[in-house]
């Protein structure tokens, strides 16, 4: 099990780019068999922003975040015998709630569709929730 100090250095290297009205931080994170990819998406109040959509924010300084958050986990991750994650999904409210998802899903053969379900369960139907309650 990964520890709650491995999922508060993630926040706080994470927290230099957050939006000042943030509501909710999304960060998904893969390993593959070679490689890893990063991203986190910002809500403010009617919307998610990509990380690369975030004004101000240098590719570079985010390149070395993301090297720092996949030290602390490929560290954790490879303590782990049999089954590997190939993708964690955490989410954190401005309020401090955290919830972790973890999936196996075999991805070898490619990501498009694990993608745009991922973003379905975790942008759009969220998106669509408000629109429901504010068409009411």
């Amino acid at each position: 099990m990964i520890s709650e100090k491995i999922y508060q250095s993630v926040f706080d290297e994470l927290n230099k780019y957050l939006i000042s009205d943030w509501s909710k931080l999304i960060v998904y994170i893969e390993y593959g068999e070679e490689s890893y990819s990063i991203e986190f998406y910002e809500k403010n109040d009617s919307e998610y922003i990509k990380c690369y959509d975030l004004p101000g924010v240098s590719e570079k300084d985010m390149a070395k975040s993301f090297s720092t958050i996949d030290k602390l986990f490929s560290i954790e991750r490879n303590k782990f015998s049999g089954d590997l994650w190939t993708n964690m999904t955490m989410v954190v409210s401005r309020k401090g709630k955290m919830h972790i998802d973890f999936d196996y899903s075999d991805l070898s053969s490619g990501t498009y569709m694990f993608k745009k379900k991922w973003k379905e369960k975790y942008l759009e139907s969220q998106s669509q929730i408000l629109c429901k309650l504010q068409i009411v």
